[in-house]
């Protein structure tokens, strides 16, 4: 028996994840975040690839565009990274791709109470990165 048709969905459901995430609204290109931020696009552009380089950020790349998830800046630090997503990107390491990432922070979550960690990031990030820690490294008692 093939295996092709099982994986052939897998990657029809992939790709229909990837599109309902960019969809979302959770996600914008450099150009969208410049405007957002009240910067050039060039200027936009530029802290975008230094905070990705840094690893306070990630991205999403496809069909030749970037895409940077919104969820990820602090509106009231005039749209910085918060800074435990540096940590939460640190803890995933290379467990988890990008895509992976997205999926995550989009997805309900136990330690979180069921709540998508997307949602939680902008009352309290701490606890997603609590989350993060417990995902990666199993939960630990006391």
């Amino acid at each position: 028996m093939s295996m092709l048709p099982t994986l052939s969905r897998e990657a029809a459901m992939l790709e229909n994840g990837k599109a309902r995430l960019l969809i979302s609204g959770d996600f914008v290109t450099a150009e969208a975040f410049a405007v957002l931020a009240q910067l050039s696009t060039e200027q936009s552009t530029l802290e975008l690839m230094a905070w990705k380089r840094a690893g306070k950020i990630f991205s999403l790349a496809h069909e030749d565009k970037e895409y940077f998830p919104l969820y990820a800046f602090d509106r009231a630090l005039g749209y910085c990274p918060f800074s435990p997503l540096a940590a939460i990107i640190t803890t995933f390491g290379s467990s988890k791709p990008e895509w992976a990432m997205a999926f995550w922070f989009g997805s309900s979550n136990s330690y979180l109470g069921g709540q998508m960690p997307k949602d939680v990031m902008v009352d309290d990030p701490a606890r997603v990165l609590d989350a993060a820690q417990s995902e990666a490294y199993g939960a630990r008692h006391g």
